[in-house]
């Protein structure tokens, strides 16, 4: 399973999560608790409380994950998204970066994710979060010349703040 059977499933089953995991078990020949199942609670759970801030920090988030949560309906209302300390990577980033869902978010902390200048340049080019005013890209495979970079793309209009170091 890789991120474009996660996106297949997700589209060809219009999002229905019991359908999911039943594609799931079949391709994995077995039956039981998915993580997918469990990161879905866990999302629901925290988006109950403050649909305008989602912090995961330290979840060992996948670029897999990281397309299920750019495809999660629920986090259209988001502004602060925490994913510090995961594993995202270029993949990841990418698939957030393309986020119908993720429109309005106002802050974005990916320190330490295993980002490289690759994954940067995609999300500087075509990013739709277009509301971005802060990113945290601190502890990634970045240079300080990052932080003028996106601040000088046409997709950012509003960033102000950029830490790449």
């Amino acid at each position: 399973m890789n991120q474009d059977f996660i996106l297949e499933l997700f589209y060809s089953m219009n999002g229905d999560l019991d359908q999911i995991n039943a594609a799931i078990d079949a391709k994995l020949g077995r039956d039981g608790s998915r993580k997918i199942t469990t990161f879905e609670l866990f999302l629901k759970s925290r988006i109950s409380r403050n649909a305008k801030s989602l912090k995961m920090a330290s979840m060992e988030i996948n670029p897999d994950e990281a397309t299920y949560l750019s495809l999660y309906p629920d986090l259209s209302e988001l502004e602060v998204l925490d994913l510090r300390k995961n594993f995202l990577g270029d993949t990841g980033l990418q698939a957030l970066a393309l986020s119908n869902v993720l429109k309005n978010v106002r802050e974005l902390d990916l320190r330490n994710n295993q980002i490289t200048r690759v994954g940067l340049e995609f999300f500087a080019k075509e990013t739709t979060m277009t509301r971005l005013e802060k990113i945290d890209l601190r502890s990634n495979k970045l240079g300080k010349r990052w932080e003028e970079k996106l601040k000088e793309s046409d997709r950012l209009p509003h960033l102000k703040e950029v830490k790449t170091l």
